[in-house]
């Protein structure tokens, strides 16, 4: 065969395989989300970026899902479970669904979700949120029997926070491989991924589930919240997300779009290293971290700079958190006792401290609300010395290997799991990657609230931990946060409470 042929036959080939949704897209089919950062994987349970847990909704499934109305957890990939003992569960899994590559799904992939995150070889970052898991076992292709250590009343609840992936993939493709190309069961396939620029999803159309309304999605990467406010109004984003409060009035009024509001499941603080993660520092002393709380006026800033848009909390329990304690009241401005305290600790004139700030990629206003605060530092002599980091894959894994300042800006979405032990265990345990805080007898509550079945002692074991959190002032506290999303006028869709957007719900706008 000549060369002439031959180049004909491999540009044939070419054209073949290339991916037939890419040319066959257009505005119609197409729904466009736009995100500020990109995620670090396509592997969710090796990524704590709430962008990995929101794509991954898309791809994959869960044994449980959240009902949004009801805010109950309901069947999935699962269709039924039960416990038979106070540690152990059996769970029954829905028969005729696929992986994107054909695999049936069975309890082998169940089996070996399960095993991967629990392997502590791997270090993949779900793994404390499952970790009193002790075996899956298989009873039969779509029956798997689950076996705790102690009671475990987080149990459904977190069915519907790890993803479903396949048996055949862990063990043929493996972990690096994982990481760029996502096979699940969801809605939604990858099509491609151009990194830092934008995500290609194509629907399921062999999905077991409802089918979503637009054909394509595709998820771009726009850092600049103007950008992403422009693209919105001019018709090419349909939905974003944490829109600055002073900007809900643009989209309102532009005639192109709209707002929708929710207080959401995620608590904003400032993390103060008590745990000397950093080195020595100012806030190894409880009277600092006291004088850090009584130095801001949070209320103020909640009413003035956010537009009322968060709920002050007196600890970082979310009030929309199982264990919430209402009763609890948080700290009011009180400078003079702020600098009593300071002199008390041996700082008389105040102190410079490192302050580590990265974007404002799910909470509004971030950079508006740290200028508010850093000033009402500086009235109680709390000097800061900022370090901006402006992606916040960067900024994620500077804290989780202890190389953040020694306070920063962070905020905690529980992985949607509705209950305080969701933030308590990862945020502020002994010796987890994003906590910077050690206190043995916080760590004895925690393991209590996360043993018993019995949702009163449960009750009581977080206001012991709130009390002892509060007077201890463990971090800065700040609020839970109300979501801002702007929606296109052309499509329909509500903010979601747990923070997941999921655009296989959204619909086409009738006119």
């Amino acid at each position: 065969m000549g060369r002439r042929r031959l180049a004909i036959l491999a540009l044939l080939v070419l054209v073949v395989s290339l991916p037939a949704p890419v040319a066959a897209q257009t505005k119609d089919d197409t729904l466009v989300y736009a995100i500020q950062s990109d995620m670090q994987n396509w592997d969710p349970p090796n990524s704590v970026l709430r962008e990995s847990i929101i794509l991954g909704y898309h791809v994959f499934d869960h044994l449980a899902a959240r009902d949004l109305k009801t805010g109950k957890v309901g069947p999935s990939l699962a269709t039924a479970w039960r416990n038979l003992d106070d540690t152990t569960w059996e769970v029954r899994l829905r028969p005729g669904v696929r992986f994107h590559d054909g695999t049936p799904f069975t309890a082998r992939d169940v089996k070996a979700s399960f095993d991967r995150v629990l392997d502590p070889e791997r270090k993949l970052t779900a793994r404390g949120s499952h970790v009193q898991i002790k075996s899956v076992e298989i009873l039969d292709d779509h029956s798997v029997r689950f076996k705790t250590d102690g009671p475990y009343p987080l149990f459904v609840e977190r069915l519907a926070a790890l993803v479903m992936q396949s048996e055949k993939v862990i063990k043929e493709k493996g972990h690096e491989w994982m990481q760029e190309n996502p096979i699940g069961t969801g809605p939604y396939k990858l099509v491609r991924w151009t990194k830092k620029q934008e995500h290609l999803l194509v629907r399921n159309d062999d999905y077991w589930g409802p089918k979503p309304a637009f054909k394509y999605v595709r998820i771009r990467i726009i850092p600049e919240q103007a950008t992403q406010l422009a693209e919105l109004i001019s018709g090419g984003v349909d939905v974003i997300k944490a829109v600055p409060p002073d900007q809900m009035d643009v989209i309102n009024k532009s005639g192109a779009a709209r707002t929708s509001t929710s207080p959401i499941l995620r608590t904003a603080f400032l993390q103060l290293d008590q745990a000397a993660r950093t080195g020595p520092n100012p806030f190894t002393d409880r009277r600092v971290r006291q004088a850090m709380n009584l130095a801001v006026d949070v209320d103020a800033i909640i009413k003035h700079v956010l537009n009322g848009l968060g709920d002050r909390t007196a600890t970082t329990i979310n009030p929309m958190a199982f264990g919430y304690d209402p009763t609890l009241k948080p700290y009011r401005q009180d400078v003079a006792a702020a600098k009593k305290l300071l002199a008390d600790a041996g700082y008389p004139n105040g102190f410079e401290v490192g302050f580590q700030q990265g974007p404002p990629i799910v909470e509004p206003a971030l950079p508006q609300t740290s200028e508010a605060i850093v000033a009402d530092l500086a009235k109680a002599g709390i000097r800061t010395r900022r370090r901006y980091v402006g992606e916040i894959g960067p900024y994620v894994n500077l804290v989780r290997d202890g190389k953040a300042e020694p306070m920063f800006e962070w905020s905690w979405g529980y992985y949607s799991v509705f209950d305080a032990d969701a933030i308590l265990y990862d945020v502020m345990k002994c010796g987890e990657a994003y906590s910077y805080y050690c206190n043995k007898a916080l760590d004895d509550l925690i393991i209590q609230g996360r043993s018993t079945l019995d949702q009163k002692k449960r009750a009581e074991v977080y206001a012991k931990i709130q009390r002892l959190v509060f007077d201890d002032a463990a971090y800065l506290f700040k609020w839970g946060l109300r979501g801002v999303w702007g929606i296109s006028n052309r499509v329909e869709y509500q903010a979601p409470r747990d923070e997941i957007d999921r655009m296989f719900l959204v619909t086409p706008r009738t006119k």
